[in-house]
């Protein structure tokens, strides 16, 4: 739970910088969805086993509510002067599944061996989950349209919205490959970017919902057994929702 632990005090750092200019511009949000992962190339690499193959277009499952269920926690701050401008901490939890049972073309070498076919992917990939997450943390330039500052819940009830930025992924993978199992670990796994788009409405003076889908992309590197690696591109689709709190 290291991961978890720092992206939250990562986050009281954030509403620390943020206390001396609070107004009714900042605002902490809580939100849930789903997603979709575009297929993609799943490489695995294992030196102790001379093994270096590459499995093409791996379909992955969402399972947003099994446990832990996909969540996300965003702070967020718009400008007094610029008021259509805004800045956030974004940190989203979502997972991948292997759909194992697929046929799949692969090749390369598998224990030594050459290796050039289609064939199930449990053959060798008995499961390959990131379950524990995909988490990515990131910042998110914002642009809002709004009413004029004398309409309702602050600058208008409804608040269409966009944004973008870079994201840093942190993984936690359970795999069993060649039947040999790891449950694996949190890590780093490098940059990427995510886009978004949404739509904010008002409850109340402080209170807002919204409705966003957003897009990100980057590389998943995980640890496998017999010290070994693999990675896949990720492409992923999110719809989701959630309540604002603004102070």
């Amino acid at each position: 739970m290291g991961q978890t632990l720092g992206t939250r005090l990562v986050l009281m750092g954030f509403l620390i910088l943020m206390r001396g200019t609070v107004s009714a511009q900042t605002s902490v949000s809580l939100y849930t969805g789903t997603s979709f992962t575009q297929a993609s190339d799943l490489r695995v690499q294992q030196p102790a086993t001379n093994t270096d193959a590459t499995f093409r277009g791996v379909s992955w499952r969402a399972r947003p509510l099994a446990k832990a269920p996909y969540y996300g926690i965003r702070v967020t701050h718009f400008f007094d002067r610029l008021a259509h401008l805004g800045v956030s901490f974004d940190d989203t939890h979502y997972k991948i599944y292997a759909r194992t049972d697929r046929i799949v073309p692969v090749s390369g070498l598998w224990n030594g061996t050459p290796v050039n076919e289609a064939a199930r992917l449990d053959k060798r990939v008995q499961h390959f989950d990131i379950s524990h997450g995909v988490n990515m943390g990131g910042i998110i330039l914002l642009y809002r349209w709004m009413k004029q500052r004398t309409a309702s819940f602050p600058h208008g009830r409804v608040q269409p919205y966009i944004g973008g930025g870079p994201v840093y992924y942190v993984m936690h993978s359970e795999n069993t490959i060649n039947h040999r199992t790891t449950d694996g670990r949190y890590q780093g796994s490098g940059f990427g970017f995510q886009i978004l788009g949404g739509l904010q409405y008002g409850l109340a003076r402080r209170v807002s919902f919204f409705a966003e889908a957003k897009f990100n992309a980057g590389t998943a590197k995980v640890a496998t057994a017999d010290e070994g690696s693999a990675n896949t591109r990720l492409r992923t689709f999110h719809t989701l929702s959630g309540l604002s709190f603004r102070f």
